[in-house]
């Protein structure tokens, strides 16, 4: 292949590439105004003083340390939060239309940033191998090295594929399922999908876990409080 062909060769793919990146573009404009066309007629169907509330909640939900663990009882029960120095308070909303609302904001938050990845591995790739110092464990010496992100991140992956291969393969999904369904602190859709695809896993999987996890983690934090409220109501 001569000079001028890998010339045009070249000059596809980048084509191709950017047409790729701008279609995901679009994408991620899209997810927005679905997130916002749904958010916009739930609030209308809520009463006066449940708007508000609702509406606070939503925006908390992203924003640690809240969780499910702890929106859904407000949501349910009412009460109040400290919201950047303010204190918001409100009344309960209908358990379905909360529940409804948590997953979708779940799968919508693990539908961007699997389909904005590339924004991430575009930096890996382009960030340079960058100098490491480090303290070996056996015979203790400091050591100096070139670290790649890319070479890194390669790696991991190939791991990921290598444990998946084996009998015991079905360990890392089945440990993402139980990271993404313990209502703690930290291990919600966003964080699962950040390390589920950060090792590798597919896209097809990370979704169905989110997806699944989710809704079967707000039933049992719903149910729970609901039977709470019965017992103490």
């Amino acid at each position: 292949m001569n000079y001028k062909n890998k010339k045009s060769l070249n000059f596809f793919k980048e084509s191709e590439s950017a047409i790729v990146h701008i279609k995901q573009i679009f994408g991620f404009g899209a997810i927005l105004l679905i997130g916002a066309i749904y958010f916009y007629s739930i609030y209308i169907m809520l009463a006066p003083e449940q708007q508000n509330w609702f509406s606070y909640l939503s925006i908390a939900y992203f924003i640690p340390p809240f969780g499910k663990e702890t929106i859904i009882p407000l949501g349910l029960w009412g009460g109040s939060i400290e919201f950047f120095g303010k204190i918001i308070s409100g009344s309960s909303l209908p358990p379905i239309i909360l529940g409804v609302s948590i997953w979708v904001y779940d799968a919508l938050a693990c539908v961007v940033i699997l389909t904005n990845w590339w924004i991430i591995e575009l930096l890996i790739n382009h960030i340079p191998a960058f100098p490491f110092i480090g303290v070996r464990r056996k015979k203790p010496r400091v050591y100096k090295k070139k670290v790649s992100l890319k070479l890194w991140y390669e790696n991991l992956h190939k791991k990921t594929r290598e444990i998946e291969a084996k009998k015991y393969g079905k360990i890392l999904p089945v440990a993402l399922w139980v990271f993404m369904f313990v209502p703690f602190q930290g291990t919600g859709a966003i964080s699962t999908t950040i390390i589920g695809t950060w090792l590798g896993l597919s896209y097809r999987k990370i979704f169905l876990i989110v997806a699944i996890c989710s809704l079967l983690s707000i039933l049992f934090i719903t149910f729970a409080y609901l039977g709470i409220l019965n017992v103490f109501g």
